[in-house]
């Protein structure tokens, strides 16, 4: 499950990531359909894996430090969410190249922490709540 986790988040990570640092290139047609079903076969694989799961399986944590497969599957869709506005709003801003020298290496920064086995604390506003009190 740790390893889906992390293939998601870097499946994830890269197609934000192309989308972010693209300046000319427009999505063809075809391509936003490879992306949305890219998108729709990760939901579906992600529901597979916890289908055979029980409803304490789905809840259980290990100790009072880590979080339950239910809490980090709602953390996953806060950041989706989170960064499907952002997305969508920064969409409409125009393009600034003055900050391209000022974001490089940000990327291996993003790239290390994903690869961290150490993680450390998620932001207030993407932790999760309890909200899946039922698979």
């Amino acid at each position: 499950m740790k390893k889906f986790l992390l293939l998601l988040s870097t499946i994830s990570f890269t197609i934000f990531h192309g989308i972010a640092q693209s300046k000319t290139q427009h999505w063809s047609p075809a391509d936003r359909q490879i992306l949305i079903e890219g998108l729709s076969s990760t939901r579906v694989n992600l529901l597979k894996e916890v289908a055979g799961l029980s409803e304490v399986q789905f809840h259980f944590k290990p100790d009072s430090t880590q979080w339950s497969i239910a809490e980090v599957i709602e953390h996953i869709g806060i950041y989706d969410e989170l960064l499907y506005w952002d997305l969508s709003n920064n969409q409409y801003t125009e393009e600034r190249p003055d900050l391209v020298e000022k974001v490089k290496g940000i990327d291996s920064a993003m790239m290390a922490y994903d690869a961290d086995p150490n993680k450390g604390q998620a932001p207030f506003a993407v932790q999760p709540l309890g909200r899946f009190q039922t698979k």
